[in-house]
């Protein structure tokens, strides 16, 4: 985990999620079933995607290299969503909300 929930960044903002330093090209897997919402790059976050877990949860995973699903997909648990990117030191963030409010994802963990 190299950023926690509430952390604040070098640039100074708040994280609403877990950043974690991943392997170039690490497989990255849903945490929960659901629908893909959103699978595309965006803005300056990378190849994003956001899934409907179902009554008011959601996930956005962000940074990814690419995706490997599509809008409209329904997805199990450990499906893979998509790929981190190259470099030399790759990041990818995951963000849980309840009814779009980011939810602590370390406080659930345990």
């Amino acid at each position: 985990v190299v950023t926690g929930f509430g952390e604040i960044s070098d640039a100074g903002v708040r994280s609403r999620g877990l950043t974690l330093a991943v392997a170039p090209g690490a497989r990255v897997v849903a945490p929960l079933g659901g629908r893909v919402l959103l699978a595309r790059p965006f803005r300056s976050y990378g190849t994003i995607i956001l899934l409907d877990h179902g009554n008011g949860w959601t996930t956005l995973v962000t940074g990814l290299g690419r995706a490997t699903v599509r809008r409209g997909t329904e997805v199990a648990a450990g499906t893979p969503l998509g790929l981190a990117p190259g470099g030399d030191a790759p990041r990818v963030t995951v963000e849980l909300r309840r009814h779009g409010t980011a939810v602590d994802l370390a406080t659930m963990l345990g």
